[in-house]
């Protein structure tokens, strides 16, 4: 009944505003383009995904190109039955080129999961990027405009939530066409995607915008920071006074202020801020969280050129390999930076002087030697 109430509000809207195909009009063809905004940690990149091949007795055909933070492209190739019967969704992307199976789809879902969260506001089971959740439907919101064909554009929307003690995963569908239903937005810790605008060859626009698809990436991804300040978790007072005393400059950063009292303007929202407000979990103090993106830094050396003659263990953290990968927010920008803070930590290690960084250096090798990492 939800779903014929809302087509046949849409048929009364676009014979008064020519504002929009139902989805039984609406078509995928080949060249049908599908623009998401990802905002990947402390990344923010566009996706452009292409339908290369759209066969309903032969196979889908996708071709996507990140752009922005994140700059690689890659090819997806399925089965066309995966969108009536798919269990499996594959969301984030690697490069490169992959064949999925029967039961997977990438950035569309079977029409039974959208049939449930929709049309029967019951639980859907659906295996996203190898884990299996079960989202509960949200019945409040059941239509979104979309902006297709530089047209606002009235579409069936379904929308589910995952939550659990430590996060909140959210999910939304649009019924693009009959029966092919296509990701909207997906919210997972640090992860999140929102479709910006969809152009198809086969129908022409009736309405221009303005505004770019960079311009409205850039606008999705702003409207996703936190709408007020994010409390900051400060060490235990006793605790700190023992760090001050020992580690003084690196006890610094437990009250550093990347903006100056506000008079730097914050140019991204901080995975630190956006784990926050999607109640997923935070390093115990600033200090730990600091230590915690050196970690992660570590762990994807290859990628940032760290070449560290020791290791560094749950509790070690050698002052020379230190030193390397503080190195890191001298030579790339914070954008191309991954971590909970890395704004705020390429702010402050660049405000340091070389001695600094050296005396730094060795003041986390003792630090993690008595504490360890905390993630």
């Amino acid at each position: 009944m939800k779903k014929i109430t809302s087509l046949v509000l849409a048929l009364c809207i676009y014979s008064q505003l020519v504002h929009a195909l139902p989805p039984d009009d609406r078509q995928m063809t080949i060249g049908t383009v599908f623009n998401y905004a990802v905002k990947e940690g402390s990344l923010s990149y566009i996706v452009k995904l292409t339908v290369t091949e759209w066969d309903k007795v032969g196979n889908i055909q996708l071709q996507w190109q990140a752009s922005g933070g994140k700059n690689f492209k890659g090819l997806t190739v399925q089965p066309y039955l995966s969108l009536e019967l798919a269990t499996e969704m594959k969301i984030q992307l690697k490069a490169g080129k992959e064949t999925l199976t029967n039961d997977a789809c990438r950035w569309f879902t079977g029409y039974e999961t959208y049939d449930f969260l929709y049309n029967l506001g019951m639980e859907a089971a659906l295996k996203i990027d190898d884990k299996t959740l079960i989202f509960i439907a949200n019945e409040d919101d059941t239509e979104k405009d979309i902006l297709y064909n530089n047209v606002n554009t009235t579409m069936n929307y379904a929308e589910g939530t995952k939550s659990s003690a430590t996060a909140t995963i959210t999910i939304g569908f649009i019924e693009y066409a009959d029966r092919i239903i296509v990701l909207d937005n997906y919210v997972n810790e640090q992860f999140s995607i929102k479709l910006v605008s969809i152009q198809s060859p086969g129908q022409k626009a009736t309405a221009k915008t303005n505004k770019t698809t960079t311009e409205m990436a850039d606008e999705i991804i702003k409207s996703m920071a936190p709408k007020n300040p994010v409390p900051l978790k400060k060490m235990e007072a006793a605790k700190f006074a023992n760090i001050k005393s020992r580690y003084p400059l690196l006890a610094t950063i437990e009250n550093y202020d990347a903006t100056n009292d506000g008079k730097i303007a914050k140019p991204i929202t901080e995975t630190y801020e956006f784990r926050y407000e999607h109640k997923s979990p935070n390093p115990p103090s600033l200090i730990d969280c600091f230590t915690a993106d050196l970690q992660i830094l570590y762990k994807q050396k290859d990628n940032y050129g760290i070449v560290a003659a020791e290791s560094i263990g749950s509790k070690s953290l050698p002052s020379a390999t230190a030193k390397k990968i503080l190195e890191v927010y001298l030579n790339k920008e914070y954008r191309n930076i991954p971590g909970y803070r890395p704004w705020t930590h390429w702010r402050f290690v660049k405000s340091l002087t070389e001695s600094q960084r050296n005396q730094l250096a060795i003041e986390l090798q003792g630090y993690i030697a008595q504490y360890g990492f905390s993630e």
